[in-house]
């Protein structure tokens, strides 16, 4: 996307700029005058210094010279013994400790040498190889292997018959040799001094004063050839330091600040008569540009081709809203970030929720959101279906990227109707005959990867669980191979409880939190199912309860003509049944896909049977309304969903935690119409107080329901089994069992002898006086008050009536008169008990002997 000018930023960096070169140009010439002039004067110092140093040097050389002639005389007229010479010299002569020479070197010709012991204080070298490169009466220059650079004079020593005794070597150190870089530097005072030597290419002496800083001070050099006694090409550089502002400079500096503050009063005054005369007309034309008549007259090409293009522009705006109106397609438009720019009316109708959505992310299906991701960076040919299931169609949906008038990468979704197509090819799917032998077939490696991972599963559980596993998946696989049945009306609920059962029973224990959730009236829906449709349940009931990852539920809806099944699983890696889906789907002409929490979530198209209005009449006034069920929980595990099933289905439930309290319930109902037991491990706790109920009442057939979250061995033909997954329809059938035999009377029960009646009493104490009476064979009823006496006791006129605690006397006057045969006792007194209760103290705590000692006192 192009960036935008402003005209007047862009003015004011020329003007601006234009005044500092200005500026520039003239500090640059004054400058440039004021250095060329100074740097002529300073060339012309810097070529006389340069003779001078030439000559310091050569004085030096020419002194080191003399000394060498001076040694040469004394060692030929002398005539030292060969190796006396050099103790004899430096003992006589004095002149060896402030001549020029650094050390010597004497080569004898009867190849004995001797070494000035100085030589040691410049260089640890083998001399030997030195002296090759000598010439006589010639400085040389030599580099020895320890990088000691020095200047070497030969000379021939001669008798005095001229006859010759050997040569003599002379040496001037240049590695900081402060006796020489002084006289260089202080015979001209300059800044540094360099010898190089052009024919070898390197740095012989460099020596710089001790005050310079070459960093921060700019330096003038000046290098010539040096003509002198050394043989070769040497080049002698001396430099010495700039000066920067000379007397000329300072002088023009005050004329130059007050040329550069004219400079920038002239910009300020310049910009504002620009900005008062040119930009506030321009924005007062910019702002007026309904106006027919133009400010200026410049200014009308550009207004008039501004309303030529505005008007183009609402003319191919129109002209695009009537187009995406009549292709009969749903478009929509996003930018860059996937915003909302523009929905045609279709689209609108589809998602009524994106006027109030910022992108398509808010109101697009998760499953979708990956292929528009996709797109914005750039790819092509992405696809998606989506089905909305408000309207009842299917929509083909395409995604074109494209780049915008801001140059960014937007999306273009256009969505077809397909639901008249999918509907065709549905329908030819059914016609068509089944599919390939190849299709049919389960891929070998597949079913080895199945078989593979199924080998690790009898070490976490039992056989029987593993071996019911493997049948469940070959009589799904069966199913599929099978050709389709007869399809037959079925209510889906039977189908849901005999399946769920089923799968059960093969898989045990691995299913006893399974949750199956499906509302009564989907339940009573009688569809036509075949062999597929049944295969098709037990699958997904086997990737439910074998779920390990996530909550084991398998939610059923119904959404038009369709089945919605979403069931939580863990399978997503097993590609045994990601084909068994796939084949299944393919079969029944449904559709399938996985949801982002890795739930399966499978559409199937349902046919309903006309037997189905009976069933809708059952689910409008269930059989269960309005009836008392006991629902005692055990150990079963997620109690509150039968507690909330029993509600959805009309009835009225009191919940019990165990048997116990069951028995040592407190209540004036007159009897329950249902009992349903729970029981997850403690099946002798199911059997017993089934066995209790039925020795109470005197009769075997009771309204009793077992629900086990375990598939049981031996089933009991006295009493209904709620099979498979519980849910409301399964529910709702063995409660209407059940129903149909008379209820139970919890205060009432046929036995011959008195019964026993305990009024009161907190929960510890009913536990302990139930449990010694049960040992003693003394059948109870339990009450929390007197308030429904009159309720009771036309059934137990001669009960032993026992007071856990205080009552009323005006409640207990009554019981007298209306059942003076009763016999009432109390275990505690209180202010205002009446001489009618007879008092029997069982002080507290309450324990098995004292209770024992007041049986035995009221039986004999």
């Amino acid at each position: 996307m192009a960036v935008s000018i402003s005209l007047k930023d862009r003015l004011k960096q020329a003007l601006l700029f234009m005044t500092a070169a200005l500026m520039a140009l003239m500090v640059i010439g004054a400058l440039y005058f004021t250095s060329t002039y100074d740097r002529s004067s300073a060339e012309q110092t810097l070529r006389l210094k340069h003779k001078i140093v030439e000559q310091t040097l050569a004085s030096y050389l020419v002194r080191a010279e003399s000394e060498m002639r001076f040694i040469v005389q004394d060692l030929a007229m002398r005539d030292y013994d060969i190796g006396q010479a050099l103790d004899l010299l430096f003992s006589h002569h004095d002149i060896l400790f402030t001549g020029g020479l650094d050390f010597f070197y004497i080569d004898w010709k009867d190849d004995f040498h001797a070494m000035d012991p100085r030589a040691r204080l410049f260089t640890q070298a083998d001399f030997q190889p030195l002296l090759a490169e000598g010439q006589i009466s010639r400085w040389v220059s030599v580099v020895t292997e320890d990088d000691a650079t020095l200047l070497m004079y030969k000379k021939k020593i001669l008798s005095s018959e001229m006859e010759g005794l050997g040569f003599l070597y002379g040496f001037i150190s240049l590695n900081d040799n402060l006796t020489l870089g002084n006289e260089l530097l202080s015979s001209a005072q300059v800044m540094a001094v360099r010898l190089f030597d052009e024919s070898n290419n390197r740095l012989l002496l460099e020596e710089a004063s001790s005050d310079t800083n070459a960093s921060s001070v700019p330096m003038l050099s000046y290098a010539f050839q040096l003509d002198s006694a050394v043989q070769g090409a040497f080049r002698l550089e001396i430099e010495q330091a700039e000066n920067l502002l000379s007397d000329s400079l300072r002088v023009a500096l005050p004329l130059l600040l007050f040329v550069a503050l004219s400079l920038l009063a002239f910009y300020w005054l310049l910009n504002i008569y620009i900005k008062k005369l040119l930009f506030v007309p321009l924005e007062k034309t910019i702002y007026r540009r309904e106006s027919t008549q133009p400010l200026f007259d410049e200014l009308q090409p550009i207004q008039e081709q501004s309303n030529h293009y505005r008007a183009a522009i609402k003319a191919k705006d129109d002209q695009f809203s009537l187009l995406s109106e009549s292709v009969h397609s749903a478009i929509i438009f996003s930018n860059e970030v996937a915003e909302l720019q523009v929905l045609n009316t279709e689209a609108k109708e589809i998602f009524p929720e994106a006027e109030r959505s910022r992108t398509l992310f808010d109101f697009l299906p998760i499953s979708c959101h990956q292929i528009i991701q996709e797109t914005l960076k750039g790819a092509v040919g992405r696809s998606f279906e989506l089905t909305i299931d408000r309207l009842g169609r299917i929509y083909q949906w395409k995604a074109f990227s494209y780049h915008n008038e801001f140059g960014y990468r937007g999306i273009l979704l256009v969505g077809r109707n397909v639901t008249l197509e999918t509907s065709l090819k549905w329908q030819l799917d059914q016609l068509q005959p089944l599919s390939s032998a190849i299709e049919k077939k389960v891929d070998a490696q597949t079913l080895q990867q199945e078989l593979e991972y199924l080998t690790q599963l009898p070490s976490t559980i039992q056989t029987q669980q593993f071996q019911g596993w493997l049948s469940l998946t070959l009589s799904v696989l069966e199913d599929i191979g099978r050709p389709d049945e007869m399809a037959h009306g079925v209510i889906l609920g039977d189908v849901l409880i005999a399946e769920s059962a089923k799968v059960m029973t093969a898989m045990g224990v691995e299913a006893n939190r399974a949750l199956l959730d499906i509302a009564l009236p989907v339940s009573l829906k009688t569809i036509e199912v075949d062999n597929k449709v049944t295969a098709l349940l037990r699958l997904l009931f086997m990737m439910v309860m074998s779920n390990d990852m996530a909550e084991r539920r398998l939610s059923i809806q119904m959404k038009g003509n369709e089945l919605e099944f979403v069931a939580m699983h863990d399978m997503a890696t097993r590609e045994l049944f990601i084909w068994m889906v796939k084949t299944l789907a393919s079969h029944l002409g449904a559709q399938y896909k996985i949801l982002r929490n890795n739930a399966l979530q499978f559409n199937l198209p349902v046919v309903e049977s006309e037997q189905d209005h009976t069933a809708i009449s059952l689910s409008e006034e269930p059989a269960t309304a309005d009836k008392l069920v006991a629902w005692i929980a055990n150990d079963y595990p997620n109690s509150a969903l039968i507690h909330a099933a029993l509600v959805r289905l009309g009835c009225k439930v009191k919940d019990f935690v165990s048997a116990d309290s069951f028995f040592t319930q407190s209540t004036t109902m007159v009897k329950f119409d249902v009992i349903l037991i729970g029981c997850d491990q403690d099946l002798e706790g199911q059997h017993k107080m089934t066995k209790a109920l039925q020795v109470k009442h005197d009769r075997t057939e009771l309204p009793i329901v077992w629900v086990n979250s375990t598939p049981l061995q031996t089933l009991d033909e006295q009493v209904f089994h709620l099979f498979g997954c519980p849910f409301d329809y399964s529910l709702h059938q063995v409660v209407v069992q059940a129903l149909q035999r008379d209820g139970i009377m919890p205060l009432y029960h046929p036995e011959r002898g008195s019964s026993w009646i305990m009024v009161g009493g907190s929960r510890v104490t009913k536990a302990i006086w139930y449990s010694e009476l049960e040992k003693q064979q003394i059948t109870t009823q339990w009450l929390s008050d007197l308030s429904g006496f009159d309720l009771v006791l036309p059934y137990h006129s001669d009960a032993v009536i026992v007071f856990l605690e205080p009552q009323p006397k005006t409640q207990l006057a009554q019981l007298h008169n209306r059942f003076p045969e009763a016999r009432l006792f109390a275990i505690q007194d209180w202010p205002d008990k009446p001489d009618t209760v007879p008092l029997y103290n069982v002080s507290s705590p309450h324990s098995g002997d004292k209770i024992k000692q007041f049986v035995r006192h009221v039986v004999r």
